[in-house]
């Protein structure tokens, strides 16, 4: 009898049998401003006949140039832009409700500090000039293995399931506290302890000592380089002998699945996520979650896809379309799983798309006894 959740691989000829009841079933985890330019943009005001020139001669553009002096603070360019808008208004009726609004302006401007902070501010800056290229360099930068051990942190939080248990360093682990892993998934790393019996994944510095690369063998994501790395492998307690033979058995069976589904009717492939199957370069999870929608519906797959940084790793995450309208019943399916094929994530996601994402790492070995039964 095959286990459940895995027989929805199975299948003869182009058409799959009808899943089996719980098959792809996987477990939810998983400097204060200026005022505005209005106030300096005052215009070029005529300008009255100086000496010599006849009565009522009126010049028009720019008044001769004074010697330069200190900039007026903002009260006063304010105070002569109320009084040129008085002059300049129609009547008396137009001049008092300028001088008002001007008054309200003036009231609000001195209680915001513009008067008090911005004309001081402009002259520190301008007396200090631009950053010279030494103090710009001298500013403190985060270090890269701060900036590694951060974006580790992120991504182990939001991409393994929510009971993975973690060995990492102290640091590593108060980080991932911040990020909210609590604390009774981590397991602490300490020089010269001993393996990490029991740890999902281990988070390593890279190079990893041999004793941790034994015990944790397949990297799944990297962060950093040089002496900043930071690796995220995944454990396999047999060491690495164990887990070649598993990955060997397991990535036969994922491409033998893998061409079932391609002879199956009602998924349509790319090119390139044809060959991605052939390849056996996709989740086991996202095999069976396959097999199981194509058994209620037909639909197109759009893409395959991961999350996993620095290392080439199985597509985790699929997207399927064409599904017509049935997307909300497809999605109802993929929730309904229980572990290990509930995905992490799973939505539909415009304009008419389902996207289902798994945790890392991807699980060896859940085809592979299907395979052994089914060839007897």
């Amino acid at each position: 009898m095959l286990p459940a959740g895995s027989c929805a691989l199975l299948w003869r000829g182009s058409r799959p049998r009808r899943a089996a009841e719980g098959v792809a079933n996987v477990s939810e985890d998983n400097h204060v401003a200026p005022p505005g330019s209005t106030l300096l943009n005052i215009g070029r005001p005529d300008r009255p006949a100086g000496p010599g020139e006849p009565a009522g001669t009126v010049r028009s553009g720019p008044a001769p140039r004074k010697p330069a002096t200190s900039e007026p603070s903002w009260g006063r360019v304010l105070a002569t832009t109320i009084k040129l808008w008085v002059l300049r208004a129609r009547g008396w009726r137009a001049g008092a409700v300028v001088a008002a609004a001007a008054a309200v302006t003036v009231a609000a401007l001195a209680a915001s500090g513009v008067f008090t902070g911005t004309a001081a501010q402009a002259a520190r800056a301008r007396a200090a000039g631009p950053p010279s290229p030494a103090k710009a360099a001298a500013r403190p930068t985060a270090p890269p293995a701060d900036v590694a051990q951060t974006a580790a942190a992120a991504w182990i939080a939001g991409q393994l399931s929510s009971d993975a248990i973690i060995a990492c360093a102290p640091a590593m682990c108060s980080a991932l506290q911040a990020r909210g892993v609590t604390g009774g998934r981590l397991m602490p790393l300490k020089p010269g302890s001993p393996d990490p019996s029991g740890a999902t994944v281990v988070v390593t510095s890279a190079p990893a000592s041999g004793q941790l690369a034994a015990y944790a063998p397949a990297v799944i994501a990297s962060f950093g380089s040089g002496s900043a790395q930071i690796e995220v492998r995944a454990a396999e307690p047999g060491g690495a002998a164990a887990y070649g033979t598993a990955l060997r058995a397991d990535l036969a069976a994922r491409m033998s699945a893998g061409s079932q589904l391609l002879r199956n009717h009602r998924i349509r492939f790319t090119a390139q996520d044809a060959a991605q199957l052939h390849a056996g370069e996709v989740d086991t999870r996202v095999l069976a979650t396959l097999a199981a929608l194509s058994s209620q519906f037909s639909f197109g797959v759009t893409a395959f896809g991961d999350a996993s940084p620095g290392t080439a790793v199985l597509y985790r995450e699929v997207t399927i379309s064409d599904a017509g309208s049935h997307l909300a019943a497809a999605l109802a399916l993929v929730k309904a799983q229980v572990p290990p094929y509930l995905p992490s994530q799973a939505a539909i996601v415009p304009p008419a798309a389902l996207d289902i994402e798994f945790t890392a790492p991807s699980p060896l070995g859940l085809l592979t006894a299907v395979l052994d039964v089914a060839t007897r």
